[in-house]
């Protein structure tokens, strides 16, 4: 018993400052406490400093003014990416065929597929990462708490409020623009519900963290650098607004539509893949300075 609650105290003392939770540690390595009551200690301690934290106004304007809007918008385009992602894996999944291996047109098409699929998921990542960066490096002290926040909007997005959405969308839509509603993919359980929480587990919530994580660091980079990354975070969660499902017939600027179909425009679009390359230079900057070191 004594084990797990030490290493829960190690993962709940991660929310303190560092310096604060070296001390807490040594206390509790010297005066020989069980894990238990060290638990116990390190929970009531931790509430404590939270609650401080929230005293000012500034966590508040974050839960608001980012927390909320960002986790509900990639709910959204979570659950729109997962919606047309699954026709084409329940064309290739539900409807294999052996025998067409053989046919190059096959190939074709297939790679096509993949590779249109595999875009809109590294573009959702992108963002969920942007958006993690943000919320981030805009409080080191409290990003735990950002995070669990993050993911509890997440849920309920995923569960109540993109699902919804999207189906007022979808009459919207089929008002303006009549369609045939026959569709045998979301009558399958799997494409309807499962698929959807995977995306957003897999696509939405993990690379959030990971930014946050990321984003937690940025105090510590040279002001040019941290300026670069800020309006290219910013700059993503803006096309990420722009691109959302429903944005352009809700607000009937359909003349948005041709210029985001401009060449121009589309060259920067790929600022929405700054954090690869953010995390390609790092890595190399790492190993740099371990062969330096050694």
């Amino acid at each position: 018993m004594n084990r797990p609650c030490w290493r829960l105290v190690d993962v709940v003392s991660r929310m303190l400052e560092s310096g604060e939770r070296d001390v807490v540690l040594g206390d509790f390595a010297e005066s020989g406490e069980s894990g238990g009551r060290a638990l116990c200690e390190v929970l009531g301690l931790v509430v404590r400093r939270q609650a401080a934290l929230w005293k000012d106004w500034r966590p508040w304007l974050v839960l608001v003014g980012l927390i909320l809007p960002l986790g509900i918008l990639l709910s959204i385009v979570s659950r729109f990416t997962a919606d047309r992602s699954a026709t084409y894996i329940w064309l290739y999944a539900n409807n294999w065929d052996w025998a067409l291996l053989k046919y190059t047109e096959f190939w074709y098409e297939f790679v096509d597929s993949a590779a249109l699929v595999f875009g809109w998921c590294l573009t959702l990542v992108c963002w969920s990462w942007s958006a993690g960066f943000v919320l981030g490096s805009v409080s080191r002290r409290i990003v735990q708490v950002y995070g669990v926040l993050f993911c509890l909007v997440l849920v309920f997005g995923g569960l109540l409020g993109a699902p919804r959405y999207l189906a007022f969308l979808s009459q919207y839509i089929y008002r303006q623009f009549p369609t045939d509603r026959h569709d045998p993919i979301f009558a399958l359980a799997f494409y309807r519900v499962m698929l959807p929480l995977m995306v957003q587990a897999v696509l939405v919530a993990v690379p959030s963290l990971l930014g946050m994580r990321q984003g937690a660091q940025v105090k510590t980079f040279p002001q040019v650098l941290r300026t670069v990354l800020w309006t290219a975070a910013i700059g993503t969660l803006i096309l990420l607004l722009v691109q959302e499902p429903g944005f352009v017939f809700f607000l009937k600027a359909f003349w948005l539509q041709r210029i985001w179909q401009s060449w121009q425009i589309r060259w920067l679009q790929f600022v929405v893949y700054w954090p690869a390359g953010y995390l390609v230079a790092n890595a190399v900057r790492r190993r740099w300075h371990v062969k330096t070191a050694s």
